[in-house]
């Protein structure tokens, strides 16, 4: 019964990665990279978390197993050297944070969700257009995370100045009209997932704001609201052990 319910309710809610632009035929919430390879155009959002969230918990019950294993770890907020208690409450949750980053995820949630978001789009798929759709979002490798990072350059590092002189980053950077990024020097928080401006192939957040899990666990790209400059570098590994406050992810999609 639940499960025929959770089916009703693909059919209802407009989940934000099922709109499928049907003319390019580009994964819902991607944008294309090469002919079969496509890449989120914004980190995972607290309410695209969220509606993963909702789906299990209509389809398995609120104090599931299956439930309890997607919620984030929002203690991550927890900070003896700052007072973040609020955060706690209301980061994940409040709709003022719904288009914010979500974090306190493990990397294997991460996988799970990916998996999940495959199913529902080929199922959304099936459904709409009486077609299977041969496609798989995952993590990306580090080389894939680079490439579009780098706007598909090899690497090459210079550095870059805002308009008070302060170093904000060491990579290309696709717009010389950038003057701020969400690193440590300017953020106290994470901004949400489509602010500034997106790289060439119109990504958003590839540096800063939140460091991206890739496919190898225990390592991140790109650095946060919380890391310095030169840790915001398209070839620096950033490493991790568990969730936290400043790690997030985006997703690649293979189209076959």
């Amino acid at each position: 019964m639940k499960t025929k319910i959770a089916f009703a309710l693909l059919l209802i809610i407009s989940f934000s990665f099922t709109k499928i632009k049907k003319k390019d035929k580009i994964p819902p919430g991607t944008v294309q990279i090469t002919e079969t390879f496509f890449a989120d155009e914004a980190e995972v959002s607290n309410l695209a978390w969220q509606e993963y969230e909702k789906w299990i918990e209509i389809k398995f019950g609120k104090n599931s197993k299956e439930h309890l294993a997607v919620l984030p770890d929002t203690l991550v907020w927890r900070d003896s050297l700052s007072y973040n208690e609020p955060y706690v409450i209301y980061y994940y949750r409040h709709p003022a944070y719904k288009d914010y980053p979500v974090v306190g995820i493990s990397h294997e949630q991460a996988l799970a969700f990916c998996k999940w978001r495959t199913e529902r789009v080929k199922e959304y798929y099936a459904i709409r257009y009486k077609k299977d759709w041969n496609i798989e979002y995952r993590l990306p490798t580090k080389e894939e995370w680079e490439f579009i990072s780098n706007n598909g350059n090899n690497i090459n590092f210079t550095t870059f100045k805002n308009n008070k002189g302060q170093l904000l980053l060491n990579c290309i950077l696709p717009d010389s009209a950038y003057t701020h990024l969400n690193v440590a020097q300017t953020a106290d928080v994470t901004a949400p997932v489509f602010s500034y401006y997106p790289n060439h192939f119109k990504i958003y957040n590839m540096f800063g704001n939140v460091a991206e899990m890739i496919s190898e666990k225990g390592i991140c790209k790109g650095g946060s609201w919380r890391h310095r400059p030169e840790q915001c570098r398209a070839g620096k590994d950033v490493p991790y052990s568990k969730p936290e406050a400043w790690l997030g992810f985006r997703c690649v999609c293979v189209v076959n």
